[in-house]
C-alpha cells in the first residue's frame, strides 16, 4: 500500500458549504473517505465543513448542517505548516447569491497556497467568479451551463461529468462527486485498496471523466461513440456556430459521413442538432437571466433578432418574449 504509516496525521479535506447546497454529492465525498479509512483500518483521511460565517447552513432539502470553520478559519490554517489538503465548495441553486467578496478573496488565497481546489455541483461557479478558474478546463451542473457559458468566458467549461488536473477539480454534482472522490484517492493508494473501496461503495466500475452530464434535455450519448467528439465541439461553439463541413474537417470526416451518423444513431440531421442545443441554451438563458433577447440571441449564435425568434417560436411553439413572461410569472429558477 501506498502511504500506510498508522501514525500519521489524517489527509484534511474541508467542504464549504452555500444555502441550499446539495446533500447526495456532499455525501458521497464523505462516505469514500470514510470507507477508505475502514479499508485502511485507520484514519488516513479527516473531514471538515465550513461556511462563510461559521454558523450552520441549510441544505437544499431543508436539512441544517453544522459546521467547523469558519472562511476566516480556512485562510488562517492556510497559511500553517499543517494545512487541509483540499478545499472544496459545495454550492447548489441560486449560487450566484453567494458570491462574496470575502469568498472571493479566500478562493483566490487558497490558490495561491497551492492547495486543492475543487467545485462541486454548481461550486464551479464560485470558482469561476474568483478568477482562478481562467484560461482552465472545469466542469459545472448541466443546469448552469449556458449562464456559466455568458458569463466566464475566459473559463473552458463542459459537459463531462468531473475534471482533476494539478490543482483544480470539479464535478457536476450527485454520484459525480463519488468518481470524482475516488479517482483521487486513488493516487494516493495502491490498487488492493482502490479496489476493496470499490467492491465496498460502488456495484460497478468508476466512471471516467470523459463521460457526458445530461445537457439541456439533450439525451446523453456513449462517450466512446463517434458522435461524442462531434457534440463536443458543438457544445463549446454555441456563440459562433461552426459550419458542418468545418465540424466534418476538424474529425477528419466528410460532411456526407457526419450526416449519417447522425441520422443513424439519433433520427435527424447534425445541424438540427446543433439548431437545438442554441435554442436549448437560448432557453434556458430567457428563463435563468435578465438578459435582452438580441443579446441571447447573439449569445446563442444568431445574427439577427428576427432569426432567431421564428427559429425559437417553431422549436417551442412560443415566441421567446411570451416564454420570458411565462418564466417571470412563474419565477422559475435554475
Amino acid at each position: 500500500m501506498k502511504a500506510a504509516r498508522l501514525h500519521q496525521t489524517p489527509v484534511e479535506y474541508v467542504i464549504f458549504i452555500s444555502p441550499d447546497f446539495p446533500m447526495v454529492p456532499l455525501s458521497g465525498v464523505i462516505e469514500v473517505l470514510s470507507i477508505t479509512n475502514k479499508v485502511l483500518g485507520y484514519d488516513y483521511y479527516s473531514w471538515k465543513f465550513a461556511s462563510e460565517d461559521g454558523n450552520k447552513v441549510v441544505a437544499a432539502s431543508g436539512i441544517p448542517t453544522d459546521v467547523d470553520y469558519s472562511l476566516n478559519d480556512l485562510r488562517q490554517m492556510v497559511r500553517t505548516i499543517n494545512p487541509p489538503k483540499v478545499i472544496m465548495v459545495c454550492a447548489g441553486n441560486g449560487v450566484e447569491k453567494y458570491e462574496t467578496p470575502a469568498l472571493m478573496a479566500g478562493l483566490r488565497e487558497f490558490s495561491r497556497s497551492g492547495i486543492m481546489v475543487g467545485g462541486i455541483s454548481t461550486g464551479a461557479y464560485l470558482l469561476a467568479a474568483s478568477k482562478i478558474l481562467d484560461h482552465r478546463e472545469c466542469v459545472v451542473h448541466w443546469e448552469i451551463l449556458p449562464q456559466f457559458r455568458s458569463r466566464f468566458q475566459d473559463v473552458n467549461v463542459n459537459s463531462e461529468l468531473y475534471r482533476i488536473d494539478d490543482q483544480f477539480c470539479t464535478c457536476a454534482g450527485g454520484l459525480s462527486a463519488i468518481d470524482m472522490t475516488m479517482m483521487m484517492i486513488s493516487k494516493d493508494h495502491d490498487t488492493e485498496v482502490f479496489d476493496k473501496v470499490c467492491g465496498l461503495l460502488v456495484p460497478g466500475e468508476i466512471r471516467f471523466p470523459e463521460q457526458r452530464q445530461r445537457l439541456l434535455k439533450v439525451d446523453v450519448y456513449d462517450p466512446n461513440s463517434r458522435l461524442a467528439s462531434v457534440v463536443k465541439i458543438m457544445e463549446k461553439n454555441i456563440a459562433e456556430p461552426l459550419s458542418m463541413e468545418e465540424i466534418a474537417g476538424i474529425i477528419s470526416v466528410s460532411r456526407r459521413q457526419l450526416e449519417r451518423w447522425f441520422e443513424k444513431d439519433i433520427g435527424c440531421s447534425p445541424a438540427y442538432y446543433y439548431l437545438g442545443l442554441r435554442l436549448e441554451t437560448a432557453d434556458y438563458l430567457l428563463k435563468s437571466t435578465s438578459l435582452s433577447i438580441i443579446e441571447i440571441a447573439e449569445k446563442t449564435g444568431f445574427a439577427e433578432n428576427s432569426h432567431f425568434s421564428s427559429a425559437y417560436r417553431k422549436r417551442f411553439d412560443i415566441s421567446p418574449s411570451q416564454r420570458r413572461k411565462l418564466y417571470s410569472t412563474s419565477n422559475t429558477g435554475p
